[in-house]
């Protein structure tokens, strides 16, 4: 496909000047509540608290990531955003498809996320940023409103909305390993009180990988009904489409940090074929000024015709790369119905903002391997080339379902004028039944039931400051697994204490926050000491750490997010791993920093200059820990941007100093891009 993409103007919404003409609208002109982001500075959040809150009356750690700052630094994956968030790494994808993990806060929380307050199962889903609006991250238990979820937070994408005014954006992109992307971002009304948005992506892209690449597509329509004075009606669709080589990246062996990052140990005819869908549907009813009701559908699935060429395992010689051939399909689906009474209330001089709701979700995935063998290769030698052996046969073919019932209550009180109390439970119960599709076989059926509290104090001494201190829970079914008198293994608990400050300054050009945190995770599985075969939950790991986040304007055209974190992740109870090892992906340190100066006047006025430092502390790369580990790394990203009328350049530079970089996937370690350098031509009125 290739160069013709150059010369294709499609669009998102773009940022500084081209963006500048919709950050004008007025909030009011947004169909859908929209939030406020200020020189990357948010002022209110849309995830861990489901009623009309702003950041600095929640005893809660949420990072907000702009739509402006995903545009600055040119970011080709959601998951890139991290960067910016104290106490979150990156976690790599399935073989490449464009998900996203994390790890938050010392743990692994695998691939679930949120898509406007809807979970996401996100092993098998692609996702772009064409229609992003903004990227949060709750830090912490999110169980009390968001169910079965990992103690260390969970991720939220904000997508965008119609305006009531005309929009449109475009841009192409070309970068460095022939890559070319185009996007669209067109909206506003259409007809009486009916309005639309659309945003459109499509992807040519080679890679720094060696014979690797992806081709794809996106599109993302999205129509709000103002039905009545009253009623609001929201229906959004996300559709992607990618073709893409299968790479696992390299083996966690410690030769792997020896061979060019560009090594490759598929095939090249490994490529996959997925498609991803999601629907969603948003109600909203006012019943009067003070309340009103909500309901949310969301419905996702994803299928996919898989050839992967894996590697499993490096042989005694530390050269020869033993792999395996995949052929196979993999779907899955899930559906989310949310129903929300969200409202304000005055009891005995209390202030209340309340929120309640009942939430029903189903998550399933089948799949089927057909499995061969294939040749091996060398790590410092590759030669490609090798086909699946005869022989092969279906090894192990499943469909998995999850399905889960919660009923869920917040409450935001004001205690006079200085001191909230945020207080919320929800119970769930959740249903995991396995079944072998070879056979019919039922393997595994069980239940989990999980209530999980949360309650938190803010004091406000002032206008500026806010103290505050909270407790959360949170719990997760253990799918795989049981006990050697045959029994289901119970969910893994977490518990946090957090305490912190927020404070803004110079007038409020400015926000700060300080946390600290302690959580504990126990019920993780371990093996069963007198059978291994089987598993016992006597495992336990502890998290404690500390936080500091800095975002805003201190002067005037200069605009910057900075944040610094520390982890001290280990294992505190095990029969297996020794006790005090670091869990993995957890760096001890790290930090963050970008800055963008706008020239406020003279000849050059409005030329924006961008500069991003980041820095991570060498990371434990498995338990057992081993003797190597993914090593630190400082990176230096560079930015430079200039408009005039409805035009506007951007210049990306990623990886100035060519560092070498590793991320951690499920299993494997994946590089991170080398030097490279991206181009964006836009325009937007």
């Amino acid at each position: 496909m290739g160069a013709r993409f150059a010369a294709v103007l499609l669009c998102g919404a773009s940022s500084g000047h081209v963006l500048a003409a919709e950050a004008d609208i007025d909030i009011e002109s947004v169909v859908v509540s929209g939030r406020r982001i200020e020189n990357y500075r948010a002022v209110d959040t849309l995830t861990g608290v489901k009623m009309d809150a702003e950041l600095r009356d929640l005893p809660l750690s949420i990072s907000v990531v702009s739509q402006e700052l995903i545009q600055d630094r040119s970011l080709n994956q959601l998951g890139e955003a991290l960067d910016n968030v104290s106490g979150a790494q990156r976690k790599a994808g399935y073989g490449g498809v464009q998900n996203f993990g994390a790890y938050l806060r010392g743990f692994d929380a695998s691939f679930l996320t949120l898509r406007n307050g809807v979970r996401d199962f996100g092993f098998y889903t692609l996702r772009d940023t064409a229609n992003v609006e903004r990227f949060e991250v709750l830090k912490g238990p999110g169980s009390v409103l968001y169910g079965a979820v990992t103690p260390g937070g969970i991720t939220n994408t904000i997508t965008k909305k119609p305006t009531t005014e005309p929009l449109i954006r475009a841009q192409a992109v070309v970068g460095s390993f022939d890559r070319y992307r185009g996007e669209l971002d067109a909206g506003g009304p259409i007809a009486g009180t009916l309005y639309g948005r659309l945003n459109v992506a499509a992807d040519d892209a080679g890679s720094f990988r060696d014979k690797t690449g992806v081709d794809g597509y996106f599109i993302a329509p999205v129509l709000t009904w103002k039905a009545t004075e009253s009623l609001d009606w929201t229906v959004e669709l996300e559709h992607r489409r990618s073709d893409y080589t299968w790479d696992l990246g390299l083996p966690r062996h410690p030769n792997s940090f020896k061979v060019p990052i560009s090594r490759f140990l598929g095939e090249p005819d490994g490529v996959n074929r997925v498609e991803s869908t999601f629907v969603a549907s948003t109600i909203e009813w006012r019943l009067n000024e003070d309340w009103r009701l909500r309901q949310t559908t969301g419905y996702a699935w994803t299928d996919g015709d898989y050839a992967l060429r894996s590697f499993s395992g490096v042989q005694a010689d530390g050269r020869t790369v033993n792999r395996v051939a995949y052929d196979n399909w993999e779907k899955s689906h899930s559906f989310v119905v949310q129903n929300e009474l969200v409202g304000a209330f005055q009891t005995g001089g209390l202030g209340h903002r309340f929120a309640a709701g009942v939430e029903a979700y189903e998550t399933q995935q089948a799949y089927s391997f057909f499995f061969s063998g294939l040749a091996p290769i060398d790590l410092f030698a590759p030669v490609y080339g090798a086909k699946p052996q005869p022989g092969g046969f279906v090894l192990f073919a499943d469909e998995v379902t999850n399905r889960a019932l919660g009923v869920y209550a917040q409450d935001l009180i004001s205690l006079g004028e200085r001191w909230k109390l945020l207080v919320g439970a929800r119970y769930d119960r959740v249903r995991n039944k396995s079944v072998n599709l070879m056979t019919g076989a039922l393997a595994r059926k069980s239940v989990d039931e999980g209530f999980s509290p949360q309650v938190g104090l803010v004091y406000q001494p002032d206008t500026a400051t806010s103290l505050y201190a909270s407790y959360g829970e949170s719990f997760m079914s253990v799918t795989s697994g049981r006990t050697a008198s045959g029994d289901d293994l119970d969910p893994e608990e977490g518990r946090q204490l957090e305490a912190g400050i927020k404070r803004t300054w110079l007038g409020g050009r400015l926000s700060t926050t300080l946390a600290a945190y302690h959580i504990t995770k126990k019920n993780v599985s371990t093996p069963d000491p007198d059978n291994p075969v089987f598993r016992v939950q006597t495992g336990e790991q502890e998290s404690k750490g500390v936080e500091f986040d800095v975002a805003g304007s201190p002067l005037p055209g200069w605009d910057m997010i900075f944040g610094l974190s520390y982890i001290d992740a280990r294992v505190s109870r095990d029969n297996t791993f020794r006790v005090g090892s670091q869990l993995p992906g957890a760096p001890m340190h790290s930090a963050s920093l970008w800055n963008k100066y706008t020239v406020q006047e003279g000849m050059l006025e409005g030329l924006e200059l961008g500069l991003g430092v980041y820095y991570v502390d060498d990371r434990a790369i498995a338990l057992p820990n081993p003797a190597f580990r993914l090593p630190n790394y400082v990176r230096v990203d560079a930015m430079a941007a200039y408009g005039r009328g409805p035009w506007r350049v951007q210049v990306n530079l990623k990886n100035l100093g060519d560092e070498t970089i590793y991320d951690l996937s499920s299993t494997n370690i994946f590089p991170q891009e080398p030097r490279s350098v991206t181009v964006r031509l836009m325009y937007g009125f």
